[in-house]
């Protein structure tokens, strides 16, 4: 009885270390900062080519610095211990990628090595933000605003 105890004991355990361990950041995730598009593709069309910056943001280098700085501390998390927070300029450049071009969020993905479901959860976020640090040049409704929001979502 003991061996057998002993035996179905050991295979648990055996189970436990086979599982696989969850990821807490997928490795194509975490090289965002040297391979994402806001690292490569956008910084370099931004030096290089500002009516492409202005045609892919539809904001020019300056207007979309000057938004950034409008909002960035409202949209800006803490870092932790255990991973780094999305920095509020890749956040910022995914919602207006989104808005300018209608890509899906798996192709945002993609492009800026992000989360699909971080951002589902960003777009709202930026936006409201956006809204509310021009909200005396907008003529919009929140409401409306929502509404748009859960229809592409």
């Amino acid at each position: 009885m003991i061996m057998l105890l002993k035996e179905e004991l050991s295979n648990m355990l055996d189970d436990k270390l086979k599982k696989k361990k969850r990821l807490w950041v997928r490795k194509w995730i975490s090289e965002r900062s040297i391979s994402g598009g806001s690292a490569l593709l956008l910084k370099q069309i931004k030096l290089e080519d500002p009516s492409e910056y202005r045609l892919a943001l539809r904001l020019t280098a300056d207007n979309f610095d000057e938004l950034l700085s409008l909002i960035e501390s409202s949209i800006q998390r803490q870092d932790t211990i255990m991973r780094e927070a999305l920095p509020a300029k890749i956040k910022l450049e995914i919602t207006l990628t989104y808005l300018a071009t209608g890509m899906s969020y798996r192709s945002i993905s993609h492009f800026y090595r992000v989360s699909k479901s971080s951002i589902s959860q960003l777009i709202p976020q930026v936006c409201r933000a956006i809204y509310t640090g021009l909200k005396q040049f907008i003529k919009v409704s929140i409401i409306y605003l929502d509404l748009i929001l859960i229809k592409h979502s």
